[in-house]
């Protein structure tokens, strides 16, 4: 899978990481291994180092940092929570034209594997949308993500009714059905924008979009007929 470069510099990338490439993994097809031998130093050392996780399902603009000022910078970003990050998802259901959904986050008691908003716990998850276009059976939401809790977008979109297409997890069967309808082969998420103030050059603001999928273009195309 050739990796597209959205932005770069000496201090850290951008790339659009394709749907189905795992982002750290022991193997080469990973966005880590490929990374390193694109854009890594010579001389061995550990970098890049990706600073924010897509799931291996999920496509879009994904940031690395290429040394270690960019990876500190990057995580004082995140800590101030000025990193802005949209995403597009396709979702089964017909969902209000837009909300806001702040809800407890945590590991799942009965299955440590998944998340839910159903838990006792302090930690928040929040995230804003707005649906950009109406469908057959679903709906093409705009998601703004305030915090980035793991499978935050897709469980609590699941648990206020209405589930990301092509999610064998917490999809169920209506996201199932948009699924087979569409011949979508995974998870409808897509990263579409991430936007920074640059961590090193004052003043400077970093914006990257990633073009809508071919899969999840087709998806549309025959949601709309």
């Amino acid at each position: 899978m050739p990796l597209t470069v959205l932005y770069r510099d000496a201090a850290l990338a951008v790339i659009d990481k394709p749907a189905g490439l795992a982002v750290e993994a022991d193997s080469k097809e990973s966005v880590v291994e490929m990374l390193s031998r694109e854009l890594g130093p010579k001389g061995g050392r550990a970098w890049p180092r990706v600073v924010h996780r897509l799931d291996t399902g999920t496509s879009g603009c994904l940031a690395v940092a290429l040394n270690k000022k960019g990876e500190a910078g990057f995580l004082r970003l995140f800590e101030e929570g000025v990193v802005e990050k949209r995403y597009l998802a396709l979702v089964a259901g017909a969902p209000p034209d837009e909300a806001d959904l702040d809800t407890a986050y945590g590991q799942d008691p009965r299955d440590r594997r998944r998340f839910t908003t159903h838990v006792q716990t302090a930690k928040r998850a929040r995230l804003s949308y707005r649906v950009r276009e109406r469908l057959r059976g679903s709906a093409l939401l705009e998601v703004v993500l305030d915090t980035g809790r793991t499978h935050q977008i897709r469980v609590q979109l699941a648990e206020a009714g209405f589930p990301v297409v092509g999610d064998a997890v917490y999809g169920g069967p209506k996201a199932e059905g948009v699924a087979v309808m569409t011949e979508l082969m995974r998870v409808g998420l897509h990263a579409e924008r991430l936007s920074f103030p640059h961590p090193l050059d004052e003043g400077k603001t970093v914006e990257c979009t990633a073009p809508l999928p071919e899969d999840l273009a087709s998806a549309l195309v025959a949601l709309r007929s």
